[in-house]
């Protein structure tokens, strides 16, 4: 079985739960605590560099992480589309 079946096993997974209460306890169980850690924090910077007008090193400084992590993300952002940026909602609209 290739990488890219399991990785949609994952999502299909992830898909399958009714709550967050569930996905949480689900990458609870899948994920080590810094890892849960590092996707909350290149969730927490790609959202900010979309949503905010704060610099780089502004962010950098907020959010406690090197210039290199707000770089790279913005990077990535270079490369995708308006719609799919989309994807990461503003973080008052989370709960």
């Amino acid at each position: 079985m290739k990488k890219q079946d399991h990785w949609n096993q994952f999502l299909q997974n992830c898909n399958s739960f009714q709550t967050t209460e569930e996905l949480e306890q689900f990458f609870n169980l899948v994920l080590t605590p810094a890892e849960f850690e590092k996707i909350a924090a290149r969730y927490q910077i790609l959202s900010e560099l979309i949503h905010s007008q704060k610099t780089h090193r502004e962010l950098a400084k907020e959010l406690n992480v090197s210039i290199f992590n707000i770089t790279r993300g913005a990077n990535q952002l270079k490369r995708i589309t308006e719609k799919e940026k989309e994807l990461i909602r503003k973080p008052d609209t989370c709960e």
